[in-house]
């Protein structure tokens, strides 16, 4: 079992020298989080990825949030997941203050290859990464 808290903490040095100087890395872990199943390693690309993505959406200064929450989830939200069983999670919240996407770029969201960076600043697999790696461990 793995503290996510602790997994987040381990990365953050890495992830501001990932991301430069003109941005801050604000983390805000909630205390007594239930320990999680997960690989740190699987952890640190997907937050790598996340702040990669929120690094290249801010424009010059800005910030780069990282929360972590429990949460349960009942019946009354398998409208907005309808693919995530109801129950008790841990929650990862990456949010930034770049410039957000459009509804076209969200219908894309996930996509291999898909990328709206200019050629050769980006694979377009980030998210598609992080998509795969929760989904490997939701499994």
């Amino acid at each position: 079992m793995l503290d996510l808290n602790d997994a987040v903490t381990g990365t953050l040095k890495m992830l501001q020298r990932l991301i430069g100087e003109n941005i801050s890395v604000n983390y805000s872990p909630r205390e007594g989080l239930w320990p999680i199943k997960a690989d740190p390693s699987q952890i640190d690309q997907m937050l790598a990825n996340l702040c990669v993505n929120a690094r290249d959406a801010i424009d010059g200064v800005g910030r780069i949030n990282i929360e972590t929450a429990n949460i349960s989830l009942g019946s009354e939200h398998h409208a907005y997941f309808e693919k995530i069983v109801p129950g008790d999670y841990v929650l990862l919240t990456v949010s930034d203050s770049g410039c957000g996407m459009n509804e076209e770029t969200l219908s894309h969201l996930f996509e291999p290859f898909f990328t709206t960076k200019r050629m050769g600043r980006g694979t377009g697999l980030g998210l598609a990464t992080v998509y795969g790696g929760v989904k490997q461990e939701d499994s």
